[in-house]
């Protein structure tokens, strides 16, 4: 394979990317929120009731990834 093929399957990649769907984006964003909130929450910075929020939602969350990984133990 040439180098220009190559990069032209790498620049096919990357405009693949920055086209993502608007759903994609918008859980993308909602993730880093999470993330952000959950930091906030280990570093203590969080009110106890947006604490439990917080924890449920992760709670919530984990439990799904392991259900979709096959480890809820059906």
């Amino acid at each position: 394979m040439s180098v220009r093929r190559r990069l032209e399957a790498l620049e096919g990649r990357v405009q693949f990317r920055r086209r993502a769907p608007e759903g994609s984006r918008q859980a993308r964003s909602r993730m880093v929120e999470h993330l952000g909130r959950v930091a906030a929450l280990r570093r203590g910075e969080l009110g106890p009731e947006e604490a439990a929020e917080v924890e449920s939602v992760n709670a919530a969350f984990e439990s799904r990834l392991a259900q979709i990984r096959g480890e809820d133990g059906r």
